[in-house]
């Protein structure tokens, strides 16, 4: 089966140095966009291929793209000074644009699936750089309820939530709050574990019980463990590199 397709992960030049403010802002503003793109292509794999590195620094000296495994190299142009130039709104754009100035050349090229990258760019534009994602509903024990994951992030940080619907009746209540800085995010493998613990708890169970969150509807509390301990905080580097 292969790699799963993972990220599009851009190599421009910075502001500033690796580690200072400037850097920081610059690199978690692009992954932000890259996430939210490819979140947005809705499952889809270009065929042989787990990855997209979009390195501008080549611009002038690549004459082709470049495949090494299952990664893919392209250099399209990017002008730090105009990047510079813009208020933040004109910078999602810009960062945007310049995924999609490789996502379509190496569509033509080895004969991905336009439409999915044409489609992403769309909706990302018309979600106006807000990052909300619903995972499906789950019935509960009892059938009476459904309950949901969601998750919104901002540059630097994902925020999850649970809904849960009991006939016209719901209710939200945030789990917790971490960091997003990278391209990936942990949360996405997190949210295919949720579960119904019983009739009035819903929430995350990885590794069974390795890292578990819940809300209970009948204490009307959040609860959080790491390997069946209850903790106040989740060390989420403990069990992934992309925390």
């Amino acid at each position: 089966m292969g790699f799963p397709f993972t990220d599009i992960t851009l190599y421009t030049q910075t502001a500033g140095t690796v580690g200072t403010p400037e850097y920081i802002e610059q690199v978690s503003l692009q992954n932000f966009v890259s996430d939210l793109y490819v979140q947005n292509m809705n499952g889809y794999k270009p065929p042989k291929t787990s990855r997209i590195t979009i390195q501008p620094a080549f611009h002038d000296i690549w004459k082709r793209t470049w495949k090494t495994g299952s990664i893919v190299a392209i250099a399209p142009f990017f002008s730090l000074d105009t990047y510079l130039s813009l208020d933040k709104k004109g910078k999602f754009k810009y960062t945007l644009d310049l995924i999609q100035s490789a996502t379509l050349p190496l569509s033509d090229e080895y004969d991905w699936d336009k439409a999915v990258f044409e489609n992403a760019y769309q909706r990302v534009l018309e979600s106006g750089f807000i990052f909300k994602i619903d995972s499906a509903q789950k019935q509960s024990k009892d059938k009476k309820k459904v309950a949901n994951l969601i998750i919104e992030k901002t540059e630097t940080i994902t925020s999850v939530y649970i809904n849960i619907q009991n006939g016209s009746s719901s209710i939200k209540r945030k789990l917790f709050d971490k960091k997003n800085q990278w391209w990936y995010d942990c949360i996405y493998t997190l949210a295919r574990h949720t579960k119904w613990f019983d009739k009035e708890s819903f929430g995350i169970d990885y590794r069974k019980g390795n890292i578990k969150v819940l809300y209970s509807l009948e204490k009307d509390e959040v609860e959080l463990f790491e390997n069946n301990d209850r903790v106040a905080t989740i060390d989420f580097g403990k069990y992934f590199m992309f925390n």
